[in-house]
C-alpha cells in the first residue's frame, strides 16, 4: 500500500498539540482539558471516523481542527457574556435596542451559527463540496410500463 492509500479511510483523532501549532491565537484561552472535551462535541458535527464522508486523514484533521477552534471562540464569547447568535444589524440608543440579523447571510447559503467565527466560515468553504449534490432523474424501467 502507499501512503496516498492509507492516508484515505482512517479515523482522525483529535491532537491538542497539532491544533495548538495550528491556532496559537486560540490555545491560551482554555487548559488541554477542555479543548479535548469541546473536540468531543466537534465530533458530533463533524464525524472523524473511518466511515465519514471525506476520506483523505490530513483533510478529516483540518476540517476538526477548524470546527474545534469555531466552538472555542464561541465558548469564549459566552463566558465574556455575549449570547447573541449572528451579527448585529442595528444598534440605537434612546430607548435601548438591538436587533440581530440572522438571515443576511442566508444569500450566502452560510448556516448562521458558522457564520459567527472565521473558522467557521472556513469550514464552510472547505465542506462545499460535500454539500453540493446533483439529482439524477432515475430512468424508468421499461418493464414498469403500462399500455392501454
Amino acid at each position: 500500500m502507499n501512503l496516498q492509500s492509507d492516508l484515505k479511510h482512517q479515523e482522525c483523532v483529535f491532537e491538542w498539540s497539532d491544533w495548538a501549532a495550528s491556532f496559537p491565537e486560540l490555545e491560551s484561552f482554555f487548559r488541554p482539558e477542555t479543548i479535548y472535551k469541546i473536540a468531543e462535541r466537534a465530533a458530533i458535527y463533524f464525524n472523524p471516523g473511518k466511515h465519514s464522508v471525506v476520506c483523505c486523514l490530513k483533510e478529516k484533521r483540518i476540517l476538526m481542527n477548524l470546527l474545534v477552534s469555531h466552538l472555542v471562540c464561541l465558548q469564549k464569547k459566552t463566558e465574556n457574556g455575549d449570547q447573541l447568535i449572528g451579527s448585529i444589524s442595528s444598534v440605537t440608543e434612546g430607548s435601548v435596542s438591538l436587533h440581530v440579523d440572522t438571515k443576511s447571510h442566508a444569500k450566502n447559503k452560510i448556516d448562521p451559527w458558522l457564520a459567527q467565527t472565521r473558522y467557521g466560515y472556513e469550514f464552510w468553504a472547505l465542506t462545499k463540496k460535500y454539500r453540493s449534490t446533483f439529482y439524477t432523474k432515475p430512468i424508468p424501467d421499461p418493464r414498469l410500463r403500462i399500455f392501454p
